[in-house]
């Protein structure tokens, strides 16, 4: 409750000055509330996360934290419901002249109807996240050059990097040509804070992009981005359902550099508009005192065609994973902080883009991921529309054997109820494939369905 007050103390002060200042004070949320009923509760629990990293060593698989096994075998237990908010607001000041800017954002949430900790009778707790906290400034000596200090949007490609970092970002546009340099200190994921007098406290990331802009709108990007991590700890601990199934000793000291080589466009030609990926990820880990390289890829391609007031869509998504685990080399694909609500999952990616997906990156552990998807979206009117899709899910290597997850059908709906104001509901149904159903208790997984509906202000 105090900070509540100190911010709404310095957001009146910071209003009542602006006019002799001469700055221009802008407020803009996204106040997002969301409900979902699924069959099986087991795939609300994230089992690959993006902020955790995946590897074979000596024929082991190990991670940054425990890796959790879904029971995809149905019981009189897994259904459940939820409510759920997360929203995000921030307060953009600047200039007349827009030569600087600072913006401070922040986000409660997700947080579900309930839980003791965040939001329980009463209210009166709940989990804050500063977001965003940055100055941007145009520089004196090159009006085409920015500046970035602070707990910035990243912005690099979204299947790589598309969330917050701390960190300095010099971005610059001439004509058709847009670049930018970058570096960045890692977030608190792994627990070893924002920083310190010691380099095994700190991750730091060094990026670079070039955007070339054709006169007919058409773009290409090349991107480069360099991650060094250190004094990492990996550990085997295998659990399914809150059952810890096997765990080993943990590899400690570990040491790992990742470069990630990319090339992205989008462009649009007579009704059809089409985006693509490519990027190609290499490095050295340091771990057992050995060296293992990576060679690792991924590609991700979408075509949408308009005809009248249908939009058709057709994509795949390839990730590589590792066959072998005890050749030397790491080929399974790794991120840094993505969504994948772009694809239009509901059981497997959360289409909703909160926090109850069973995967949060393209990829099932060091398996990788191979998606083909298909769908249409019709406007009834300005203010309406329908949607569906279908997404056919397996891994790139093999996983207990198999490789595929299954076939997903999702169904759509939505309306603007005003400006800035929409209602939408979603459901989905998989259809289990062999690898979904040999993760299920006495390898015999059921289907899964899923529906997720929310009230969405946005302003």
């Amino acid at each position: 409750m105090k900070l509540i007050k100190i911010a709404l103390a310095a957001l009146t002060a910071t209003a009542v000055a602006a006019p002799a200042m001469a700055l221009n004070i802008e407020w803009h949320g996204d106040l997002n509330n969301r409900f979902s009923y699924s069959t099986q509760a087991d795939t609300s629990v994230r089992t690959s996360k993006d902020s955790e990293k995946y590897v074979s060593l000596g024929g082991q698989l190990y991670s940054l934290g425990a890796i959790n096994l879904p029971d995809t075998k149905k019981n009189s237990k897994d259904s459940d419901f939820f409510g759920e908010i997360k929203y995000r607001m921030s307060l953009n000041v600047s200039d007349d002249d827009k030569k600087v800017k600072g913006v401070v954002g922040f986000e409660f949430g997700s947080a579900k109807f309930g839980e003791s900790e965040r939001m329980p009778f009463g209210g009166d707790q709940n989990i804050f996240e500063l977001m965003w906290a940055y100055t941007d400034i145009e520089l004196p000596f090159d009006p085409a050059s920015r500046l970035i200090v602070g707990l910035q949007p990243v912005g690099y490609n979204p299947l790589l990097w598309s969330d917050n970092a701390g960190g300095v970002k010099w971005v610059r546009k001439d004509g058709p040509w847009a670049y930018s340099l970058g570096w960045f200190r890692d977030d608190v994921a792994k627990g070893k804070g924002t920083g310190g007098d010691k380099k095994t406290e700190y991750d730091n990331a060094y990026a670079g992009d070039l955007t070339y802009t054709f006169s007919n709108g058409n773009s290409l990007n090349t991107f480069v981005v360099y991650l060094e991590s250190r004094n990492e700890t990996l550990v085997d601990d295998i659990k399914q359902g809150g059952t810890i199934l096997s765990s080993g000793p943990s590899i400690t000291n570990v040491q790992d550099q990742q470069v990630w080589l990319g090339l992205s466009g989008k462009g649009k030609w007579q009704g059809i508009n089409g985006q693509f990926t490519g990027m190609y990820l290499t490095g050295e880990l340091k771990a057992l005192d050995q060296k293992f390289d990576r060679e690792a890829y991924l590609f991700h391609g979408q075509l949408d065609y308009k005809l009248n007031n249908t939009t058709f869509t057709l994509g795949g998504l390839y990730a590589s994973g590792d066959k072998n685990d005890n050749d030397g080399k790491l080929k399974n694909f790794d991120v840094i902080d993505i969504s994948t609500s772009m694809i239009g999952s509901v059981i497997i990616f959360d289409n909703f883009a909160d926090d109850n997906s069973l995967s949060q990156a393209p990829y099932l552990f060091d398996k990788g991921y191979a998606l083909l998807y298909a769908g249409a979206r019709h406007d009834l009117t300005e203010k309406a529309w329908l949607w569906g899709r279908y997404l056919w899910h397996n891994t790139a290597e093999k996983l207990a054997g198999e490789d595929e997850v299954g076939h997903e059908f999702v169904v759509g709906a939505g309306y603007q109820i005003m400006k800035g104001l929409t209602a939408e509901i979603n459901a989905g149904y998989l259809l289990a494939g062999d690898l979904w159903k040999s993760l299920g208790t006495d390898g015999d997984g059921d289907d899964v369905f899923r529906t997720d509906a929310r009230i969405r202000f946005v302003f």
